[in-house]
């Protein structure tokens, strides 16, 4: 029997060090839906330059399940547990599965980062691949770039952008 569409949940799963890919793979074999994503970067070394393919999320990979089959994932090997945040596995929205998802095909480098959450101005997305998704302004080294939450996983993602591809929101509380 098929599971229940609706009970199937993104999670974060805990890989070991440098094994996302092959984890990710491995979950996909077993049948699982399964994301590890990557982007080509630039990596500058003594000697030369090199395109490399970067996991964005280091010691993440993310897996859809429903509870009746949680702990088959543990078969693909390599993998340490669920991220958890107050004694409960860590599910990602919808719009964090689309965000996760996207990344991946971003030109613009993209830099995760885990930090506590900070009030800055929330902007909108207005065009490219992000187009319509939310995030906050910061300043980093004189350019624009945008950090979008996810806060199931209580990280952001940074992503350069230009001034005229995001929009104010404006927040009735302070605007």
């Amino acid at each position: 029997m098929a599971p229940d569409p609706s009970a199937i949940k993104w999670h974060v799963l805990k890989v070991k060090p440098k094994s996302e890919k092959k984890v990710g793979q491995r979950l996909l074999e077993l049948g699982f839906e399964s994301c590890v994503p990557t982007q080509k970067q630039l990596r500058n070394w003594s000697d030369r330059k090199k395109l490399v393919e970067v996991v964005l999320f280091n010691n993440y990979v993310f897996v859809a399940t429903d509870p009746q089959h949680k702990n088959d994932v543990f078969r693909a090997g390599n993998i340490y547990g669920y991220l958890n945040f107050g004694g409960r596995a860590a599910e990602l929205t919808e719009n964090e599965v689309t965000m996760v998802k996207r990344l991946s095909n971003l030109a613009e480098p993209i830099h995760i980062t885990y930090e506590g959450f900070r009030l800055y101005e929330e902007v909108e997305i207005l065009s490219g691949s992000l187009a319509g998704l939310r995030g906050v302004i910061t300043a980093v080294h004189g350019s624009s770039r945008v950090q979008l939450a996810l806060p199931s996983m209580q990280c952001f993602a940074n992503v350069e952008v230009k001034g005229v591809e995001v929009r104010k929101i404006k927040n009735p509380i302070k605007d």
